[in-house]
């Protein structure tokens, strides 16, 4: 099994943060008020100002309890401060709001991940997958999970496979972690 460089989960927890997909927007929202708060603290996120956002989304969980997408926000911004135990309870929380929420799920199974809970972390990414069977992110997830995690090759392969496939273009990356693992699947073979 490969192990991951500290350097690369760094990465990887940055591109997730960064992430249009990654960072849960609200839409239409019968609160203008409410909406320009959020969108305020979603483009702190964005510009990395996370202290700023950390606040901003402090107040509307305080004030807003039930706002599936300010919690989770918050999660996100607490795996990139690399905790994720803070992380899985906020985006437990979101589900607990909004149980078909596709980024908290997500989002979830990143932390547990993070957290050596690798069984629990396939369930979320696959609770996603239950809700939105063409969610590229779970898949990719998914892969990488058991790619790197669990070394089961086969099911990693056609993860990324379908991640590839959902793709609007192809994903160089995705694309050289296809063919090692097709190479690797071979000579084990």
């Amino acid at each position: 099994m490969r192990s991951i460089s500290p350097s690369l989960l760094s990465l990887c927890v940055v591109l997730l943060f960064t992430g249009c997909s990654a960072v849960p927007v609200m839409n239409d929202s019968p609160d203008p008020q409410l909406q320009r708060e959020f969108e305020s603290a979603v483009e702190l996120m964005r510009q990395n100002e996370t202290t700023q956002a950390k606040a901003r989304l402090k107040q509307l969980i305080d004030r807003y309890p039930d706002l599936a997408g300010a919690h989770i926000n918050m999660g996100i911004i607490q795996l990139t401060e690399e905790d994720p135990s803070a992380a899985e309870q906020s985006f437990n929380t979101a589900l607990g709001i909004n149980p078909g929420s596709l980024p908290a799920h997500n989002q979830l199974g990143i932390a547990l991940r993070m957290l050596g809970r690798f069984q629990e972390a396939e369930q979320a990414y696959l609770g996603a997958l239950k809700l939105e069977p063409d969610y590229l992110t779970a898949h990719r997830n998914l892969g990488i999970l058991y790619d790197l995690y669990l070394a089961r090759l086969e099911p990693a392969l056609k993860h990324y496979q379908r991640c590839q496939a959902l793709s609007d273009s192809p994903d160089q990356e995705i694309e050289r972690w296809i063919i090692d693992l097709q190479r690797r699947i071979k000579s084990s073979k």
